[in-house]
């Protein structure tokens, strides 16, 4: 079961960005958008394309590999899209569903990169990029979360040191922005089941101009712990259309209780399931005698 996070805005950003660009609708039930088609884009006064705005990065939410197009270099596309796990790494996704107490978001810690762009973007805590000559920022209303990212192509922080976001630099080929990110901790998961890394991940993205509002985006995934070969994975991104979209307030808050399943002890009707959890990760018991007000001891 996936806790829902307690929001004081749950739809204030999806109301805020507008309908999405016509290009990135779907083309009616279950069928695929058509591919957008190619057009101007606003650039920046360096000459660079213009990433300010809102966005919908439709990447892995529940599952990244539907997104996956090449393992190495080699494209694959339906059952062939598969993470090429080490042994280790493999044995860990196949335990996923009993080790959902690791699950990064039900303890409030950031998503991390690249999956921060779907995974905190549900529920109306959307993605918002601001972008100058010297630095693009990622913002979402997710634990107010941020990831900032320098433009100068200089070298990254000490490989002792391991973020959330990783550190990301960026520069751009072209028209393309790419964006290397290394010191990733290993805390992260890659989607909502349990796809995992090491804290040898390298992501390197890739974001291509298509239209003002649509954009490509790719991510190629290199880690020789978790996983025998690179891979990529690809998705569209579309510029929402409200210029006074904004982020508005979040708060999580983490073992939150999930109200649409409340168990028979919080007065529900669902019998509540044995905890996967390690001894060490439970409460200890409340003292015998209880807490005599607030911060006292019991008598």
């Amino acid at each position: 079961m996936r806790i829902r996070f307690l929001m004081t805005a749950t739809a204030g950003l999806v109301l805020a960005m507008g309908a999405a660009p016509a290009e990135a609708q779907r083309g009616g039930r279950g069928a695929p958008a058509p591919p957008p088609e190619p057009g101007p884009f606003d650039r920046l006064p360096d000459g660079t394309p213009d990433l300010n705005g809102v966005w919908r990065v439709r990447g892995g939410l529940a599952n990244i590999t539907p997104n996956i197009v090449r393992v190495g270099d080699t494209p694959v596309e339906g059952d062939d899209r598969a993470i090429p796990y080490t042994p280790v790494y493999a044995q860990l996704r196949a335990e996923s569903d009993q080790r959902m107490f690791e699950e990064p978001e039900l303890h409030c810690y950031m998503s991390g990169v690249p999956s921060h762009m779907w995974r905190q973007s549900y529920l109306g805590a959307g993605l918002v990029i601001q972008h100058t000559e010297d630095y693009v920022v990622f913002l979402h209303e997710f634990q107010g979360s941020r990831r900032i990212v320098p433009l100068d192509g200089r070298e990254h922080i000490h490989e002792d040191i391991q973020l959330f976001m990783g550190d990301g630099v960026g520069h751009w080929e072209g028209d393309t922005l790419v964006i290397e990110t290394t010191n990733n901790n290993a805390i992260t998961w890659l989607d909502n089941n349990g796809d995992r890394h090491s804290d040898q991940l390298v992501v390197t993205e890739r974001f291509t101009p298509i239209n003002q509002n649509a954009w490509a985006y790719e991510a190629t995934f290199v880690d020789p712990e978790a996983y025998t070969s690179p891979w990529t994975i690809a998705a569209p991104m579309s510029r929402g259309n409200n210029p006074n979209a904004e982020i508005l307030e979040f708060a999580c808050i983490e073992g939150n209780t999930d109200n649409l399943n409340y168990t028979t002890e919080s007065g529900g009707t669902d019998a509540p399931a044995p905890s996967a959890a390690p001894d060490e990760f439970e409460a200890p018991p409340p003292p015998a005698g209880g807490r005599g007000g607030r911060g006292g001891p019991g008598e």
